[in-house]
């Protein structure tokens, strides 16, 4: 396997909210109440100090060490959760703000989002005078490169195959098309970053990728070739579906 070269960029070190440090503190503070009713428990079953002393001392480092760690799971649960949580939000505001860009787009364009296919959902769709785009978005922070056809971040693969799913969504529309008879044309699959710094020069293994500050600059810069006929074809045929919920509605059919 070909050395991978490394990517360097600037660390970022994201501590727990403070609703995770409370719900920490909370299960500290219930160990140690149970703790002295432990102690007060035996002191009076025993009814001696020197009692405590001898046999209460034991317990209570036992019981000491097991709260403490119970605490301590309980509390990388709790963050565990919340990581949890902020992914799924950060996840949901970036489709949310490539979503926004698309709306921008001239009106003889077309955005659908959340289209089902055989292979799963696809984010977003566009279709107009420049093509057909799949349009997959991604919420992964640091540093976005390749090596060769391997898509890297901070210079290790990604955990999926991204590459792959972009162009499972391709081929799925493309197959739909052709099985409806409107065309056999394959989709471009695009994936937009949305919070890494994506230093990517070149498709990898014919997958455009691009930040989502350069979303925009991308479009623009797409040749313009299908016909007004073909894309009311392909928008008619997607229709027809009702799987998708349409960003911009389609003109009314003559």
């Amino acid at each position: 396997m070909p050395d991978i070269p490394d990517a360097k960029g600037v660390l970022t070190v994201r501590k727990a909210g403070l609703g995770v440090r409370k719900m920490s503190y909370s299960h500290v503070a219930i160990g140690l109440f149970f703790l002295f009713l432990s102690i007060g428990g035996i002191y009076r079953y025993m009814g001696s100090l020197q009692a405590i002393a001898s046999l209460g001392l034991t317990v209570m480092v036992i019981v000491s060490v097991k709260i403490f760690h119970w605490a301590e799971a309980m509390g990388d649960k709790a963050e565990k959760f919340s990581d949890r949580a902020i992914g799924w939000k950060q996840g949901a505001v970036a489709e949310e703000s490539v979503g926004g860009l698309l709306e921008t787009l001239p009106n003889n364009y077309f955005v659908m989002d959340d289209f089902v296919t055989k292979k799963g959902t696809t984010e977003y769709i566009v279709v107009g005078p420049k093509g057909i785009l799949t349009i997959e978005t991604k919420n992964h922070q640091g540093i976005v490169t390749n090596h060769g056809e391997m898509l890297l971040r901070d210079g290790h693969p990604f955990e999926k195959d991204l590459i792959k799913q972009a162009w499972a969504q391709s081929y799925s529309l493309r197959d739909l098309l052709a099985e409806k008879g409107v065309c056999t044309l394959r989709p471009q699959p695009v994936i937009v970053f949305t919070d890494a710094d994506v230093q990517v020069k070149e498709r990898v293994r014919g997958v455009q990728i691009i930040g989502i500050k350069d979303l925009h600059a991308f479009l623009e810069g797409l040749p313009v070739w299908m016909s007004d006929r073909l894309s009311k074809g392909i928008i008619d045929c997607l229709w027809a579906t009702n799987n998708i919920k349409w960003t911009r509605q389609p003109s009314p059919k003559a």
